[in-house]
């Protein structure tokens, strides 16, 4: 039996169709993933500050009275943050806690886990005063480093806020 070869035009089309389509395909597909995943780690950002400060809110100076003790610490505060924000690393983000008798910053926010300091502060917490949350995070998109050209540039980083203003209501 005598093999006979036929030429074939097809030969090697594979690769070549995978190079034209396959590699931006997997780019598109890790932008895709790295864009959902800072998305979901803003909204987190966002979600825990809200909480914090509607918390906060809700312990204002009338909250002590009739021998309630609610009174809450920034620690406690922040113990509450972070269990809200598990799509974050807690060395990245800054809490700024606002309130009529100035600011408290924790950078990183772990600095204030275990301070004992009144928020809001005993003065100025009267109905209707206000109180901010605001924080801070620094995202990193490796989309970057993929980029064609790129010449080993590193990691893309940016920073994204979150603020959340409340009134004290009791």
């Amino acid at each position: 039996m005598e093999m006979v070869r036929t030429s074939n035009p097809r030969r090697g089309s594979s690769l070549v169709e995978f190079a034209l389509l396959g590699i931006p395909v997997i780019f598109l597909l890790t932008s895709v993933i790295a864009a959902s995943l800072d998305m979901w780690q803003f909204f987190t950002l966002s979600y825990a500050t809200e909480i914090a400060a509607r918390y906060a809110g809700m312990h204002g100076a009338t909250c002590t009275a009739n021998s309630n003790s609610c009174t809450i610490t920034i620690g406690s505060v922040v113990t509450l943050f972070e269990k809200q924000s598990i799509a974050l690393n807690k060395a990245k983000v800054t809490v700024k806690f606002t309130d009529g008798s100035g600011t408290t910053t924790c950078n990183p926010v772990s600095s204030c886990e275990g301070s004992a300091t009144q928020y809001p502060a005993s003065a100025n917490n009267t109905v209707g005063s206000s109180i901010t949350v605001a924080a801070t995070y620094s995202l990193v998109n490796p989309v970057v480093m993929l980029w064609p050209g790129s010449n080993g540039v590193k990691a893309g980083t940016f920073t994204v806020g979150a603020t959340s203003t409340q009134p004290i209501v009791f």
